[in-house]
């Protein structure tokens, strides 16, 4: 999530809610394979995509690929500019260039966090006007494309909130803003259970694992080796979260390092640091493998 949130004009290039279609220019890249056509990183943290979605003087965060591996969505933006989601997928075999893609269908100025589902039937993401007046709406992504974006009913619109991602099971989880804590809902179509907090000890976004073995969070910490890191809390044999840890210099360092997420297949974290001048923040990427190392390490 970038650091700046003044409300600005649409973007002039955009796309509508239908079937999500993006226009090649002269000079994007051919890029092929998994993950954007990027080399694979290791257990040390390496910028994502550098040029073409890790851009010089621009945020980026919140980045997530559809189940197939082959859509991503991200958000942007320009300091002092609105926050927008950009859009890209593999067409004969090659990435497109991303582009911006409202998902709200223009309802909302502003539209940040998306993920898809596990099963990519849907997209959760947290759009909004002005402020920080945010809620989750969801999308449907079917055969004939995007359709139907909708805010999520109460109990969940009751209060501001973000970043919603889902489990195999259904359970949302989300960042009540109002709280400033990681929350949970069952959500079964569009009908929400009642919320409650995640009983996780601290934590502002969380990307829950699929399966729900596992959560990230970011947070500044006594242990934090930069403003914020990235910590993983595991699941305890009685259902409850263990106290989250920090990942490590591998992922985090003297930057602060927000918004953390998993590519589908489980194999990379993502996440935001914010290591350019004036603080803003590029996507780098791990292999995921670093999770397991550290709970081992206990």
């Amino acid at each position: 999530m970038s650091k700046s949130w003044i409300a600005g004009l649409l973007a002039a290039t955009c796309l509508l809610i239908g079937s999500p279609v993006t226009a090649d220019e002269a000079g994007f890249p051919t890029l092929e394979g998994p993950y954007f056509g990027q080399e694979v990183p290791g257990l040390e943290a390496q910028p994502f995509a550098p040029g073409l979605i890790s851009l010089p003087g621009r945020y980026e965060f919140a980045l997530g690929f559809s189940p197939a591996g082959d859509e991503l969505l991200f958000n942007q933006q320009v300091p002092e500019a609105a926050v927008s989601v950009l859009y890209s997928r593999v067409e004969d075999g090659v990435w497109t260039e991303p582009l911006e893609v409202r998902l709200s269908g223009g309802a909302k100025k502003e539209e940040m966090e998306a993920f898809f589902t596990p099963d990519g039937t849907r997209i959760f993401f947290a759009p909004y006007d002005e402020g920080m007046d945010v809620r989750i709406w969801s999308l449907d992504v079917g055969p004939d494309g995007w359709s139907h974006p909708r805010e999520l009913p109460s109990p969940i619109a009751d209060d501001p909130a973000f970043y919603p991602t889902l489990s195999n099971e259904g359970t949302l989880y989300y960042t009540n803003l109002a709280a400033r804590k990681i929350y949970r809902a069952e959500v079964d179509g569009q009908s929400v259970g009642s919320v409650e907090e995640a009983g996780l000890e601290f934590g502002l976004h969380a990307f829950i694992a699929p399966d729900e073995s596992f959560v990230l969070v970011d947070a500044r910490e006594a242990d934090s080796l930069g403003e914020s890191d990235i910590y993983v809390a595991f699941r305890e044999s009685d259902g409850s979260w263990g106290r989250p840890l920090n990942l490590g210099p591998g992922v985090n360092s003297e930057f602060s390092e927000t918004c953390p997420s998993l590519s589908a297949d489980g194999k990379y974290l993502f996440f935001s640091r914010y290591n350019e001048p004036n603080e803003v923040s590029d996507i780098y990427w791990i292999d995921s493998t670093v999770i397991g190392v550290r709970r081992d390490a206990e």
